[in-house]
């Protein structure tokens, strides 16, 4: 008697066993259907409630939206030399992120092994200068997408120096960006600059 009652008692935990972990999937089903859970743990989510776009700049709030659009590809974070390295440093000229081992510093930026000769067998000559405030980056993140455009379309390799310059009068810091280019480039560099950078 008493094992029939044991047997029964095993029967009925298993039989409430797969009840409950049925229904445990089942909620965990919906959960990732409606989007409450994040698939990939201790990544966030692809917008930042913490930070409240309307006191961001215009120019910022449209390239958070821009970049939100975008997902990363796996060749994009990890070192183009190296598939299994992750991307640590990125090449002041190509924008490419290597990982330490293909990465070289010179002067105060970092280039990789393609174009680090580049630089040191050529002369630079400085391109334009834009004065940039945190409060309007814009004409800073113009110049970038011209850095990045003339290197995509033209083969027109150049780099951007961030320069500080302390107002002690005002005592505030300025922050200029130096474009340099190839001596052989320049011209045609300065023939394509658009106007919004100039002024």
């Amino acid at each position: 008697m008493m094992e029939q009652t044991a047997l029964i008692l095993i029967i009925v935990t298993l039989f409430l066993l797969v009840v409950i972990v049925g229904l445990l999937s089942i909620l965990i089903y919906r959960m990732f259907k409606t989007g409450t859970i994040v698939a990939t743990a201790g990544k966030p989510a692809n917008h930042h409630p913490d930070i409240s776009k309307s006191d961001l700049h215009p120019g910022i709030v449209k390239r958070i939206k821009e970049i939100e659009k975008i997902k990363p590809k796996r060749s994009d974070l990890f070192c183009p030399n190296h598939s299994e390295e992750p991307g640590e440093v990125m090449c002041a000229i190509c924008d490419k992120i290597y990982c330490k081992s293909c990465i070289k510093s010179f002067k105060t930026l970092h280039f990789c092994k393609e174009h680090l000769p580049l630089v040191m067998r050529h002369d630079w000559e400085e391109i334009v200068t834009v004065k940039t405030a945190t409060h309007d980056p814009e004409r800073g993140v113009r110049l970038y997408d011209f850095k990045k455009e003339i290197f995509e379309k033209n083969d027109l390799p150049t780099y951007i120096e961030t320069h500080y310059k302390i107002n002690v009068d005002s005592d505030y810091i300025e922050t200029y960006l130096v474009m340099y280019a190839m001596k052989e480039s320049t011209e045609k560099i300065k023939k394509l600059l658009p106007e919004n950078i100039l002024t």
